[in-house]
């Protein structure tokens, strides 16, 4: 995910760039302060401190890749330019989607997809969006895993603001890829997005009805209603 330039708050406060729900992060907690070739954060006098590698830190302190950020119980790992390939590789992205507390990095990008829609920024939401499902592509993780529900969340909450298909293709291609059985409530939720939609382009549609026949064949509970309500929906607003 990269950062915007300027400074970035992070701490409770729902006008912090990244707000956190947790109740060891301060109102005001730290800053991150972005520039085109530098990186640093700043602890704001927090209650319960900001570390760095596992050090608390004073003032400022620049940040370097592969470091790691603790805020709170919030764990964010510093990828510089060109490292999000070697993450992949040495499996620091498998990493982000397990349980446990060091393991919040997705659900971080979640949240910053939902405040930028919530403050207008369409183009910063699109971008966190796409860092958030090219992980889950790439990753074994189940659609009832709290990042799996966050993703396919903000997709849909992308397609209904900027009334684009593309973002609803790319939770057919998700759930495609992984297998995953839609959920009733997402099923409403593109259909609500589909009445600004004309035409969801790309395959996505195509691929999850295949993946959902495919699952029924192998004995896979799949429920019927869904099976039918994918492919009226290819018939209707699909093309490539």
């Amino acid at each position: 995910m990269a950062l915007p330039e300027g400074e970035l708050d992070v701490g409770r406060m729902v006008e912090c760039w990244l707000t956190l729900d947790d109740d060891l992060a301060s109102r005001y907690h730290a800053r991150f302060h972005v520039g085109a070739d530098r990186l640093e954060i700043e602890d704001l006098e927090s209650r319960n401190g900001t570390f760095v590698n596992g050090e608390r830190i004073r003032g400022r302190r620049a940040l370097n890749d592969r470091d790691q950020v603790r805020v709170g119980r919030e764990i964010m790992a510093v990828i510089g330019p060109g490292g999000a390939e070697v993450a992949r590789a040495d499996g620091d992205l498998r990493q982000t989607i397990g349980p446990g507390e060091e393991t919040q990095f997705p659900s971080l990008i979640g949240q910053l997809v939902e405040k930028s829609l919530s403050m207008g920024k369409t183009k910063d939401a699109e971008r966190y969006a796409l860092a958030l499902t090219n992980q889950l592509m790439s990753a074994k993780v189940d659609g009832d895993h709290p990042t799996a529900r966050s993703c396919v969340r903000c997709l849909v909450a992308l397609a209904e603001k900027s009334a684009s298909g593309v973002w609803l293709d790319r939770v057919f291609k998700l759930h495609a890829v992984h297998g995953w059985v839609m959920s009733n409530t997402t099923l409403v939720d593109i259909r609500r997005c589909l009445s600004r939609i004309p035409r969801v382009p790309g395959s996505g549609m195509e691929e999850y009805e295949a993946r959902l026949r495919s699952l029924v064949r192998e004995g896979a509970t799949v429920p019927d209603p869904l099976v039918k309500a994918i492919a009226e929906l290819r018939d209707a607003y699909g093309g490539r």
